[in-house]
């Protein structure tokens, strides 16, 4: 049965020998999956890399529209490499689009020592994992735990901290609080006996006492700006073991397969983290439904960028397969907190900046703009040495998000 290779969106199949040269379909940019036609089948379709209707002028326009969309593929870049003497990083819409010229030359070093250091050792030698499989097919999940201090404040303090906040309710600012504060008003729960402000106050109140966090996150958001300090202590809200650390790494920024997703939920004084790698691009829809199915309604997630990046990306890739999950868990995406609390004393706010600030030292790093590129060594070569960098640094960053979010509360000036 001949082997040819599938773009699930656009339903368009190619021969092996296109596929060597562009893994990517042509038309989207989708990254071709392996499939198998029997003969009849390949008889209807005709050519693999034609769409099996359409007429002449439409397969023309296609094929110019694909050929525009191979060459602004081709011209995009997923990264820059910045030279120090450069006085200034980069500007762009991503906080991780460019690595200093040293950073780039230590990974190629690395990735030049682990193909020599894992040659010819399998996966499981590497990795110590299993295979697990699930309704969506199968993939290879990394488990461990690492002894560490996840604390966030209680509700009591949560509380206080909030409701001490009159801008909380719609149409208090910073001038009317004042004069409130002044005539004795120092918390939302005394605007509950004020002629004009106590019927918003006391929904507040008790949206509060119900710890209703997804309704507080809402309200917040139409009043404060997402990095404010109040929407960090709405964490009080959950309990200790109530959170999922997320990260994920993926091929592109857009549009191509997630290779591995990250997990890690605090358990007393131990976080405990499950990664799910894909051997082979087959492998994306059973680890994507391996991470979502640990991820509970009561779960609130901790991100960095997961707002804007993770969450959407995994989105649209179970929409890609045609697959339903609910994400609507609460969120805090700490890299609007970090922002705001140490933009003042760090040069970037990207993770590997922040962990120098906060002490915390990889043994085995790369820059995540160059994980692409280390899967895609790991894909033409077999060897299975740049995965265990790309494990080891989709863990470090689990771990570090743990630590940043217990600090932040060290950084607030409440």
């Amino acid at each position: 049965m001949p082997i040819h290779y599938l773009c699930r969106k656009c339903r368009i199949t190619y021969s092996k020998e296109q596929f060597t040269q562009n893994k990517f379909c042509t038309s989207c940019g989708s990254f071709l999956l392996t499939t198998f036609y029997s003969e009849q089948t390949l008889g209807k379709l005709g050519n693999p890399h034609s769409s099996p209707e359409g007429s002449f002028d439409e397969k023309v326009a296609l094929t110019r529209a694909a050929e525009s969309l191979r060459q602004k593929i081709g011209a995009s870049k997923e990264y820059e490499v910045v030279s120090e003497s450069e006085v200034e990083q980069p500007k762009g819409p991503s906080f991780e689009n460019w690595l200093w010229s040293f950073e780039y030359d230590e990974a190629l070093k690395l990735e030049k020592k682990l193909l020599e250091q894992y040659s010819g050792k399998d996966l499981e030698g590497a990795l110590s994992g299993k295979v697990v499989s699930n309704q969506q097919g199968e993939c290879y999940e990394i488990s461990g735990s690492c002894a560490s201090v996840f604390k966030t404040v209680s509700f009591e303090e949560s509380r206080r901290v909030i409701i001490s906040d009159l801008k909380v309710i719609p149409g208090i600012g910073p001038v009317r609080e004042q004069t409130l504060k002044q005539q004795g008003y120092k918390t939302v729960e005394d605007l509950t006996h004020h002629v004009l402000w106590n019927k918003q106050a006391r929904e507040f109140i008790k949206m509060i006492d119900g710890k209703e966090i997804n309704a507080a996150q809402n309200w917040l958001w139409r009043r404060m700006p997402k990095s404010h300090p109040l929407l960090h202590y709405l964490a009080g809200f959950c309990g200790d073991q109530d959170f999922a650390i997320v990260d994920i790494e993926t091929l592109g920024l857009s549009e191509r397969p997630i290779i591995l997703l990250g997990i890690a939920k605090p358990c007393k004084t131990h976080i405990c983290t499950s990664q799910f790698l894909l051997r082979d691009i087959q492998d994306e829809p059973s680890a994507i439904w391996a991470l979502v199915s640990q991820l509970q309604p009561k779960l609130s997630l901790i991100t960095y960028n997961g707002k804007g990046f993770d969450v959407p990306y995994i989105k649209q890739r179970l929409v890609y397969y045609g697959l339903d999950a609910s994400l609507d868990n609460p969120h805090f995406d700490i890299l609007h907190f970090t922002r705001r609390a140490l933009k003042s004393k760090l040069k970037d706010c990207k993770l590997e900046t922040v962990e120098k600030y906060l002490g915390i030292k990889r043994d085995v790093n790369i820059p995540g703009a160059l994980v692409p590129r280390f899967y895609d060594t790991y894909l033409r070569t077999k060897n299975v040495g740049p995965l265990v960098a790309i494990v080891e640094h989709n863990k470090q960053d689990l771990l570090t998000l743990g630590s940043l979010f217990s600090r932040l509360y060290e950084e607030w000036n409440i």
